[in-house]
């Protein structure tokens, strides 16, 4: 799971980057109030897999940290409750 978010969130920010900026999503956002190309509502909605990706890289990340000083505190403490 996590090298699937890991590539999906890369390659989502390199695609919408290259839309953003490449095909000219940015610039007409900035010079438009009225409807957009469909450049820019899909540059937006790859940046948002993009962010969902590496959000779920962030839980997983920490999950993983959690789980593992819980395990060593648990081991650390049955060793001193054996010990005595």
């Amino acid at each position: 799971m996590q090298k699937i978010s890991k590539w999906t969130m890369l390659v989502s920010f390199a695609v919408a980057l290259v839309l953003w900026l490449g095909f000219g999503g940015r610039a007409e956002f900035v010079a438009s109030d009225g409807p957009y190309s469909p450049v820019v509502y899909i540059s937006g909605w790859i940046a948002l897999l993009g962010l969902l990706s590496a959000t779920v890289l962030t839980v997983g990340f920490f999950g993983a940290q959690i789980r593992r000083t819980a395990t060593r505190n648990a081991i650390r403490t049955g060793m001193r409750l054996g010990g005595k």
